[in-house]
């Protein structure tokens, strides 16, 4: 636990220390060891306190079941997915690890969705579906300005 850590390097030395192990009953021990649990959780929290900060956050639900999908696709809990991007959004590539798209390869695909669109509102003469890729069109060229910015 570091300089001036915790006396006891684990419970088995606690009951050592003690004396519980010769003299005392099963409750006893049980007794100690939850005394064991007990004052290494204060020291640990205390200790942990001096190095880390703690943030709180709020996220409305759907936000937060967006941020849940992504983490579980990445691997990872929720918390240590946040912080992994906001870390990578400050120091890029000091983590290790990429959580952001290749921009070439979406504009690649992004290039290939909407000649697809091009081509399907070309060859569609009916008006329902037409009206359809007209909006796709438009959802592409706003992507594709928003694209072009990076």
């Amino acid at each position: 636990m570091g300089a001036g850590g915790f006396p006891y390097k684990n419970v088995q030395q606690y009951l050592d220390a003690m004396g519980v192990l010769e003299t005392g009953s099963d409750i006893e021990i049980t007794e100690a060891r939850k005394t064991f649990r007990k004052l290494y959780l204060k020291h640990y929290r205390k200790y942990y306190g001096k190095g880390h900060a703690s943030v709180n956050l709020s996220f409305s639900r759907r936000d937060k079941q967006l941020l849940k999908q992504l983490a579980a696709e990445n691997g990872k809990k929720l918390a240590s997915f946040i912080k992994t991007i906001a870390l990578d959004h400050l120091n890029p590539g000091t983590t290790g690890q990429q959580t952001t798209v290749d921009l070439s390869e979406l504009k690649r695909l992004f290039s290939l969705g909407y000649d697809i669109v091009e081509e399907l509102r070309e060859e569609n003469g009916y008006p329902q579906l037409k009206s359809s890729y007209d909006r796709l069109g438009e959802l592409f060229e706003q992507m594709e300005t928003l694209l072009d910015g990076h």
